[in-house]
């Protein structure tokens, strides 16, 4: 545990089914987690995001139309509800702030399309500036590092990724030319999105495809171009399934996707161009939505939807394999899991990856 002024590194888990948010100290030593947070989601608790302030956290309510903010205490953990604004849009599945924490901007799964909120000064939701319908089935938002561009996978029957121009100044979006990417064929799926080690690739994990498409981005146009699609599952591994998260290890080195059905994490090792290959399948809690590694890179933290468990894996430094070190009963359909840092010196959270 972490002495009085110093930093503490700490898990978020969102329960979708218990309607909760649970902070957990992390021990960087042995990787063991430690409660130390329960706190009212105030809705079916689904995707979350921190403000760049660090005292602001947002819950996308994933089967709901409803979209919360919080409070976060830097010193107790614990979060109180600012507001909590209804948009109509059924399912928002994912959201993100641009990088000054002007505007929040949120994915629709049933509902469809991406919704652009000014923030307030303190962190609420405040007013609705756009609605742009892209289509039912949008999973994911991502910015590019200066905000400029946007892009927002769809999985099938949609099956595409729009594009778009994003002006950090008014929280306006504008469709790109092009405006959408298609994924290699009708079955592929984007689903979640992550820059590679340099920024200069893009990764798009396919939820019914099964694969990881490796794009170019055109950092001067804000557009990407596929070069690559690997599979995520082994190859006499015949019975299907559906992918659901993809990230790069904080080394740049390896590049890490989850698998349900065949409830695994697949590792990538990420070649000097950006192409990967895969080096390792490894068991994980059933349906695993949801992962995220630590800022060191030492642990990777999986929760199973339906198992209703996560389990933290140590990192092997040399070669990226991961093993299992203990399990965690988190609670009824743990959708998110993210890592943040807290500075209790300052009382200042600040996301580190």
């Amino acid at each position: 545990m972490a002495k009085p002024n110093q930093k503490q590194t700490v898990l978020f888990v969102s329960l979708t089914g218990d309607e909760q948010i649970k902070l957990y100290d992390f021990d960087p030593r042995s990787g063991a987690l430690h409660l130390r947070t329960v706190s009212n989601a105030h809705g079916p608790s689904g995707a979350l995001c921190l403000h760049p302030n660090g005292k602001v956290l947002y819950d996308a309510h994933v089967l709901s139309t409803t979209l919360a903010s919080f409070r976060l205490d830097a010193k107790s953990g614990e979060l109180t509800l600012i507001n909590k604004v209804d948009t109509g849009i059924e399912t928002p599945a994912h959201l993100i702030t641009d990088r000054h924490g002007r505007f929040l901007l949120t994915a629709y799964y049933t509902g469809g399309g991406i919704t652009v909120h000014r923030l307030d000064a303190d962190g609420a939701i405040g007013e609705l500036v756009q609605y742009v319908n892209t289509g039912e089935k949008a999973h994911a938002v991502l910015a590019a590092v200066d905000d400029s561009f946007v892009f927002v996978p769809h999985v099938c029957p949609v099956n595409k990724t729009s594009q778009f121009r994003f002006d950090g100044a008014t929280g306006l979006l504008t469709p790109n030319d092009p405006a959408e990417l298609s994924p290699p064929d009708d079955n592929t799926g984007p689903r979640h999105i992550c820059f590679g080690p340099r920024g200069d690739v893009v990764y798009i994990v396919n939820e019914q495809g099964n694969t990881v498409t490796t794009h170019h981005f055109d950092s001067t146009r804000g557009t990407l171009s596929a070069f690559q699609e690997v599979s995520t599952l082994p190859a006499d591994y015949t019975e299907g399934g559906f992918t659901a998260h993809v990230e790069v290890h904080p080394n740049g080195r390896w590049l890490y996707a989850s698998n349900r059905g065949h409830d695994s994490i697949v590792g990538f090792q990420i070649a000097s161009d950006g192409s990967l290959k895969p080096f390792g399948y490894f068991p994980v809690p059933a349906s695993p939505r949801s992962f995220n590694i630590d800022p060191t890179g030492a642990f990777l933290y999986c929760a199973g939807e339906t198992a209703d468990r996560m389990t933290a894996y140590r990192v092997d430094e040399v070669n990226g394999a991961l093993a299992p070190v203990a399990d965690y009963a988190v609670g009824n359909s743990p959708f998110w899991v993210m890592m943040t840092t807290l500075f209790r010196t300052s009382e200042k959270l600040t996301r580190r990856r």
